[in-house]
C-alpha cells in the first residue's frame, strides 16, 4: 500500500515530468515514432508493394510466415502488427522509464534536495518504492497512449486502403498488461539503483542504456527468421521478467543505505 507521504512524493515526480519544457521531445516523440511511423510505414509497404512479388515472398519465407490465399495484404498486415510490432513496442517503456528513473536520485542530488528528502518521515524503502511507482506510472501511461494511437492509425489506414477491418490480436493483452509492466518494473529498479550511485543524471542514463540490448537481439532474431514470438512466449517472458524484478527489488532493498546515497 502507498501511504499519503509516498503519494505526495509520487505526485511531485509526475509534476516534474509533465512540467518539463522538453516533455514532448524526451518522453513522447520516440514512442510516437515506434507507434506511428513504423507500423504505418509497414502497412503502406505491404499495400503498395505487390504481395505476390518474388522479393516479398522471399521475405515471408525467411520469417517462416505462411500467407493464406485471398486477403494476403490483410494477413500480412496482421502478422506485422501482431507478431513483429510487439517487440518494437517493448522498447518504449525502458526508454521512457530509464530517462525518468535516471534522474530519480541524481536529480535530487543536483537540485540539492536529497538531504531534505532523506530527513523526511519516509523510510528509505518507502522513498525507493515511490520513485519506482512514479516512473512506472509515466511509462505505462505513455505506452498505453502510444498503443491507442498506433491501433487507430493502422485501423483507419487499412480501412481506407483495403476497405477491411483490422482487429489487433490477443497478444497485445499479454504485452500491454503483463510483459510491458514487468519489463518496465525491472528497468526502473535497475535504473533507480544506478541513479543512487551515479554522480549525474547523464551518467545514470548512459549506464542504464544496456537494458535495451536484449530487445535489439530479439528484433534481429525475428527478422533473421530465427525467432517469431507468439502470445504464449510473451506470457512466459512476462512472468519470468516479473519474478526477476521482484527478486531484484528485494535484493536492492537489502543493500540500499543512506550512506551509499549520500556518498554517490
Amino acid at each position: 500500500m502507498v501511504n499519503k507521504m509516498q503519494a505526495a512524493l509520487i505526485r511531485k515526480e509526475l509534476r516534474g515530468v509533465t512540467k518539463s519544457r522538453s516533455f514532448f521531445l524526451d518522453y513522447m516523440l520516440l514512442p510516437l515514432i515506434f507507434a506511428v511511423i513504423f507500423p504505418v510505414g509497414g502497412v503502406l509497404a505491404v499495400v503498395l508493394m505487390d504481395s505476390s512479388a518474388a522479393e516479398f515472398d522471399q521475405i515471408m519465407a525467411v520469417m517462416m510466415i505462411s500467407v493464406p490465399e485471398g486477403g494476403e495484404d490483410l494477413a500480412i498486415i496482421q502478422m506485422l502488427i501482431n507478431n513483429i510490432m510487439p517487440t518494437f513496442f517493448l522498447m518504449i517503456p525502458p526508454l521512457i522509464v530509464t530517462a525518468i528513473a535516471a534522474a530519480s536520485f541524481t536529480g535530487e542530488k543536483e537540485r540539492r534536495t536529497l538531504e531534505t528528502l532523506l530527513y523526511s518521515p519516509l523510510s528509505l524503502r518507502e522513498i525507493f518504492s515511490a520513485k519506482v511507482i512514479g516512473a512506472l506510472l509515466v511509462g505505462m501511461i505513455v505506452t498505453l497512449i502510444s498503443f491507442v494511437v498506433m491501433i487507430a492509425a493502422v485501423t483507419v489506414l487499412v480501412w481506407v486502403l483495403l476497405g477491411e477491418l483490422f482487429v489487433p490480436g490477443l497478444v497485445w493483452l499479454v504485452v500491454l498488461f503483463l510483459v510491458t509492466p514487468a519489463f518496465a518494473f525491472l528497468a526502473i529498479i535497475v535504473q533507480v539503483r544506478i541513479s543512487a550511485k551515479a554522480k549525474s543524471s547523464e551518467e545514470a542514463f548512459q549506464r542504464g542504456g544496456i537494458l535495451v540490448l536484449p530487445l535489439v537481439m530479439i528484433i534481429i532474431s525475428q527478422f533473421s527468421g530465427f525467432l517469431l514470438i507468439s502470445a504464449w512466449m510473451f506470457a512466459v517472458l512476462g512472468v519470468v521478467l516479473a519474478l526477476i524484478a521482484w527478486g531484484l527489488m528485494r535484493l536492492v532493498f537489502r543493500k540500499f543505505t543512506y550512506e551509499e546515497l549520500l556518498k554517490g
